[in-house]
């Protein structure tokens, strides 16, 4: 049953995204024994002391996933629409303001082009090995799925693939492979349909199809570097799969322990969310299972809020959140940019 978004829901969604990457900052790139052994298991903020990317950092503090997720809301937000001179502005813009929070590989080199002048349409062509396979773009994808899922969105009657092509020049300035422009599309159409669906009336098969549906076989436009490897393949498994019966380990050692991979981390999330996507131990089990450990932990965070709302979070996650009433401000302005009362 769809029904249209509420502002609970967006908030949810934005404060998933930021708790999910602070919580789980302090231990990214760690397997689950060595979480478990330093840390027992995580359900509030720690510093992350002797990280090699976060050391000195105060807990509670969030990563690219959110640093980026801001700037693609503040671009829609600012422009009301995918703006693509706009969005490759703020990406320079935020780095150039908060520094690098974690960039990944592909990340990192796009936006160092883009601030020196290269073009968009070309900042995301590299000819070094294993780039644009990351989970960079839904990372910082939700906001254009909850745009798709506004009511001033289906006012404009937009056609769909001229949708579809914006989509594809969001992704390619940084990551120009059909990896992950097919990661783009599921995870837009995921957040479109927790967002458009009563927590109560939530379908395990219909989350799955409306995903795995999302994917297009063939693209109408050249995509760049074809991959090896399919996310329809995987999300193909989460189907077949009887998710209620299994453990966090069932699901490391089917989706490659959650590394950055998008092929692993995304249906490797989408498997934790999809076993409980009403509880908030599921944000606690994903990021305590190791890997990629905040990304996957901001999408499954962001998951669950927008298919539940702010409530799903404990207080003590939301006070302690690192500018957290920036947070609170986007959502609010994105919902009144785009038409979200209820």
């Amino acid at each position: 049953m769809n029904t249209e978004p509420t502002r609970d829901k967006i908030h949810g969604m934005f404060l998933g995204i930021a708790i999910g990457d602070a919580l789980f900052m302090p231990v990214e790139t760690m397997k689950a024994e060595e979480i478990t052994e330093r840390h027992g298991k995580i359900t509030n903020y720690l510093r992350p002391d002797g990280h090699k990317w976060f050391d000195g950092r105060e807990a509670g503090t969030w990563t690219d996933d959110t640093q980026l997720t801001l700037a693609m809301a503040e671009s829609l937000i600012a422009c009301k629409e995918m703006n693509m001179d706009d969005i490759a502005a703020r990406h320079v813009a935020s780095m150039q303001r908060e520094g690098d929070l974690g960039f990944g590989g592909s990340t990192r080199d796009a936006i160092q082009q883009l601030a020196q002048g290269i073009y968009w349409s070309q900042s995301g062509i590299t000819e070094k090995p294993k780039r644009g396979v990351g989970n960079g773009i839904p990372m910082k994808i939700a906001p254009i799925g909850a745009y798709h899922a506004s009511p001033y969105y289906r006012n404009q009657k937009e056609d769909g693939f001229f949708f579809l092509e914006k989509i594809a020049q969001c992704v390619f300035m940084t990551h120009r492979t059909q990896l992950a422009l097919d990661s783009a599309s599921a995870h837009i159409a995921a957040i479109q349909y927790c967002l458009r669906t009563k927590s109560n009336m939530f379908s395990l098969w219909q989350f799955i199809e409306t995903i795995r549906t999302s994917i297009a076989f063939e693209y109408p436009f050249k995509i760049g570097v074809q991959n090896e490897h399919t996310l329809q393949e995987r999300l193909l498994m989460l189907r077949a799969i009887p998710l209620e019966k299994m453990e966090a380990k069932d699901f490391m050692k089917l989706f490659g322990g959650g590394t950055s991979y998008v092929y692993n981390s995304l249906p490797f999330s989408y498997a934790f969310f999809l076993k409980n996507p009403q509880s908030i131990e599921t944000l606690y089990d994903v990021g305590n299972a190791g890997g990629d450990t905040d990304t996957n932990a901001s999408i499954v965070g962001g998951l669950l809020g927008a298919l539940n709302g702010t409530a799903i979070f404990p207080p003590h996650l939301c006070d302690g959140l690192w500018q957290k009433e920036r947070i609170l401000n986007t959502a609010e302005r994105f919902c009144d940019t785009f038409g979200i009362r209820a």
